[in-house]
């Protein structure tokens, strides 16, 4: 029993012992360190206090200058890049606002060129319209006088058969135009020197009750007022005398008229 406890003991002294040993290497290894940054340390400083000594004011003069000298390239190399950033900036404005401003010109050319397309668009709408309008007109003068002539071509049939039924009336139908026609110069104040044609033919058109609905001279060259003072006179003497028969009757008559001799 004894044996192992002297063994144990014998463990603990040796563990103690290494121990030791290591703490006293680390202690020399520490003081070494120390010492050694110490060395460096006063070596640095007389070294310097050695340089302060060897320079000359003169040379600490020269060496401000230089310093100086450089500060001031310095300077000047920053002032000239700002300087040189401003008139970059500048630049690139001013190509922007002639850009811009192109732009803008390019745009009025565009609108320009655009408003005279569309101009000359419109004027050829209305050239055309124009064109369209005068050919619309052509035709309907065209219609109208192609009206008046089958009016007139109306009228002449309608004349020509009245002349030859006057010619075939029988004596009441002749008793009852002639009445008419009697009625109307009695009515008729013919204007002092007018000019006019030997014979006026008027076309009246009438109710059975002798009321004029309408009248139109045909084939009368003369003065406005020797017409107007005819076509008044028919008018003047609505309504006409009633016919004797309905067979005699005539809706459309027929009369020519001799003017003063």
């Amino acid at each position: 029993m004894n044996k192992p406890r002297t063994n144990k003991l014998l463990i603990v002294f040796k563990v103690f012992i290494a121990h030791l040993f290591i703490i006293f290497l680390l202690d020399l290894n520490i003081s070494a360190y120390i010492k050694k940054d110490s060395n460096n340390f006063n070596k640095i400083e007389n070294a310097q206090f050695l340089n302060l000594k060897s320079i000359s004011l003169e040379d600490l003069k020269k060496k401000r200058k230089l310093i100086e000298d450089k500060k001031r390239k310095l300077e000047a190399l920053k002032k000239k890049r700002k300087q040189d950033a401003i008139k970059k900036k500048k630049k690139l404005e001013a190509e922007k606002k002639k850009k811009k401003l192109e732009a803008e010109k390019n745009k009025k050319i565009a609108e320009k060129k655009k408003k005279k397309l569309e101009a000359e668009k419109k004027k050829k709408e209305l050239e055309k319209l124009k064109e369209d309008e005068k050919e619309k007109l052509a035709d309907y003068e065209l219609q109208k006088l192609e009206n008046e002539l089958l009016e007139i071509e109306k009228i002449e049939t309608l004349i020509k058969q009245q002349i030859i039924r006057n010619a075939q009336l029988s004596d009441a139908e002749a008793k009852y135009i002639l009445t008419i026609k009697s009625k109307i110069e009695n009515n008729w104040l013919i204007p002092h020197d007018t000019k006019h044609d030997k014979i006026c033919t008027a076309i009246v058109n009438q109710l059975p009750s002798g009321k004029v609905t309408s009248v139109r001279i045909h084939g009368c060259k003369g003065d406005s007022l020797y017409i107007d003072s005819l076509i008044n006179a028919v008018w003047k003497s609505s309504p006409l005398p009633v016919a004797p028969d309905i067979e005699v009757f005539q809706e459309n008559i027929v009369l020519q008229f001799e003017g003063p001799k």
